[in-house]
């Protein structure tokens, strides 16, 4: 997909920007933390609906349709929404390109305001709430992992750590922007072999908030109730209910069958 491009009307992005219940300002660090925050915490991170439709890429218009209506998605759907969200409303963005288990492998971007880049990522299922500048090593605290951005031989590395424990990085990227068809290998294999990522042999949802957050890996579900495993369709939707209550993802996806299709393809991969 050499090209990729997401037309919004005035009245799209106003619903959106109140779904994620962020005010529309002009382009600003603290807006564009406002709206970063506000997808991590509203709309789902989830693999769902890419477990259960058709294996293929995302078109421009499916991703848009995902994000608008609150159904959420992944890497592969929310950053580049992202990046034409923050296009439409006047940032200066650009794709860079992250190597996590091999090169171009996850989408990331930066976004330039008064000739300064700042890192920012929905798309990583990570609490990355607060956007980086580029050259502030500061670390930014979560009850869920602490987080920071180094530079090291010109890659600058996002790097995470549990509290009295090392810093491990999780991604690294270069600065230079990208077009999005350096992704086409990447959303090739994402949505056809299961194994490349954990996304079609595993169950995952998460959304987050400043002080914690909900999230499903598999059978194990973490909340500020404490953590529990879930064996069935019926116990996941129980507690889906409890913590995705916006219109537009639990009533847009079948829990029976994604759990269905991870538990088969990841014996299928062992």
């Amino acid at each position: 997909m050499a090209d990729f491009r997401i037309d919004f009307t005035d009245e799209e992005v106003e619903s959106f920007l109140h779904r994620i219940e962020v005010n529309c300002s002009q382009p600003s660090p603290s807006f564009l933390e406002a709206i970063v925050s506000g997808i991590i915490e509203h709309i789902p991170f989830q693999n769902f609906s890419m477990l259960t439709d058709d294996w293929v890429r995302p078109s421009p218009h499916k991703i848009k349709l995902d994000m608008l209506s609150g159904h959420g998605g992944l890497c592969t759907v929310r950053n580049p929404f992202l990046h034409e969200l923050l296009d439409r409303l006047g940032f200066s963005v650009r794709f860079v390109s992250s190597t996590i288990m091999e090169p171009d492998c996850h989408i990331s971007l930066l976004v330039n305001i008064d000739n300064k880049d700042w890192w920012v990522d929905v798309g990583n299922g990570f609490p990355y709430l607060k956007p980086i500048m580029l050259g502030d090593e500061s670390e930014v605290t979560h009850p869920f992992i602490h987080y920071r951005i180094v530079n090291v031989e010109d890659r600058w590395h996002v790097q995470h750590r549990k509290p009295e424990e090392d810093w491990k990085t999780n991604h690294h990227f270069s600065d230079i922007g990208v077009p999005y068809s350096v992704f086409d290998k990447m959303h090739h294999l994402h949505y056809s072999t299961p194994g490349w990522g954990p996304f079609l042999t595993g169950l995952r949802v998460n959304r987050w908030w400043p002080e914690g957050g909900v999230i499903l890996k598999d059978e194990r579900a973490s909340s500020p109730h404490g953590e529990i495993i879930l064996k069935t369709p019926s116990e996941i939707t129980g507690w889906l209910n409890k913590w995705f209550i916006k219109s537009g993802f639990l009533d847009s996806i079948n829990v029976a069958a994604a759990d269905l299709i991870w538990r088969r393809t990841s014996v299928e991969f062992r």
